[in-house]
């Protein structure tokens, strides 16, 4: 890359613009809107999401009108994905019409002479987005060619055309992936001080199988990207590129849902989980209720010590990163925020271990079911511990 990427939008004032909102400050598609919308900066934005999601890590977003400027910087939400509207928060909710979260102002923070400005209809508003310094560099992983694989979701093909270093495992004479690539294939894993400083990781791969622990693919790219986020392209489980960016062992893993409200319930699941032998790791989550959710994760780690509990890191950006707590750290509000982004509770054996299920298996996908995995997701746990596919499905299809 050979400097910060700029994109530019244009916007209209409009005679509701009040600017009132201390939190978020929106531009919307919209001609037209209400004196509810305290929010609302600008109106008949365009084009979104247009190159806004090709922007990575920090962002400053100038806003001008008639000589006047206001700044905000902020930190790419990577899901923002809205033709509709354009917003930036102070907060660091993940939701697709959110451009920028931690953001350092809202519209409450604008100059009131700006402000006044954009109350007038003719007012033009020029909005100009640019990455401050030098995002993390992205790193394309190719463990599978074009003709077996699956094409990629839109986020992932994103991602992959900004990449800046494309390695390739999959061997000479392969086929390209369904990818457009900004780089040329590199075939083998490079020197690691050419990775240095990658966070985000796409990995294409046929299955997970290829990046367990002790493949030569996984040991090669562990030791050369310590610490980098994952995103992993198909994903057997949501909880696999949290796994995978914590340098855990990646298949079978055991997917059981989310972190139960009740205390009953998390004794139910800590005790299933205990019974698996080979378990490995832990990652969890849970509802936005702060002490409520440090108190019942204590009591998880109380109740399975032979486990890590792995978060993941909370801090916004394509992939998934993941840090593993010691057991004696208290878990503060800052280190849970990231459990809003992580969908499921996992468990994985660790490398090396034997993997025989000594759970039930219905009594396992009663858990799956009760957790909120679908009767096919549970039957595929099932089968990745080991469980033959008929009895599996059967087990799964049977639970209410």
């Amino acid at each position: 890359m050979t400097g910060p990427r700029v994109v530019t939008l244009t916007a209209d004032g409009h005679p509701d613009v009040s600017a009132r909102h201390g939190k978020t400050l929106e531009l919307t598609a919209e001609t037209a809107i209400g004196a509810a919308a305290t929010c609302v900066v600008g109106v008949s934005v365009g084009p979104l999401p247009g190159e806004l999601p090709r922007l990575r890590g920090r962002v400053r977003l100038v806003l001008a009108a008639g000589g006047l400027t206001a700044t905000v910087d902020g930190e790419v939400n990577p899901y923002y994905a809205s033709a509709e509207r354009l917003v930036v928060r102070r907060s660091d909710v993940l939701d697709p019409d959110t451009f920028l979260v931690n953001a350092s102002a809202a519209a409450a923070d604008l100059d009131r002479a700006l402000v006044e400005r954009l109350r007038d209809p003719a007012a033009r508003l020029e909005v100009t987005a640019t990455e401050i310094g030098t995002p993390d560099p992205v790193l394309l992983v190719l463990l599978v060619g074009g003709s077996a694989a699956l094409a990629p979701p839109p986020q992932v093909v994103a991602l992959a055309a900004q990449a800046d270093r494309v390695v390739d495992l999959t061997g000479p004479g392969a086929p390209a992936p369904p990818l457009t690539l900004p780089d040329r294939r590199r075939h083998g894993v490079p020197d690691p001080a050419l990775l240095a400083g990658a966070r985000t990781v796409v990995v294409l791969a046929r299955d997970l199988d290829e990046l367990t622990a002790g493949s030569p693919a996984r040991t090669a790219l562990a030791e050369a990207l310590p610490g980098a986020r994952a995103m992993v392209w198909p994903a057997p489980t949501s909880a696999a590129d949290l796994l995978l960016a914590a340098g855990a062992a990646t298949s079978p893993v055991l997917h059981a849902g989310a972190l139960p409200a009740s205390p009953a319930r998390r004794r139910d699941l800590a005790a299933t989980l205990a019974a698996v032998p080979a378990a490995g790791a832990v990652t969890v989550t849970g509802p936005e209720r702060g002490q409520e959710l440090a108190s019942a994760l204590a009591e998880l780690r109380e109740r399975l010590p032979g486990h890590a509990l792995l978060l993941p890191d909370p801090t916004p950006g394509w992939g998934v990163g993941a840090i593993a707590p010691p057991p004696g750290e208290p878990l503060d509000p800052p280190l849970l925020r990231g459990l809003r982004r992580s969908p499921t509770l996992a468990l994985l054996p660790s490398a090396g271990r034997a993997t025989t299920l000594t759970v039930e298996p219905g009594e396992l996908a009663g858990l799956l079911r009760t957790a909120g995995v679908s009767g096919r997701d549970a039957a595929g746990v099932l089968t990745a511990l080991g469980v033959p596919r008929r009895d599996a499905y059967r087990a799964a299809a049977e639970q209410p």
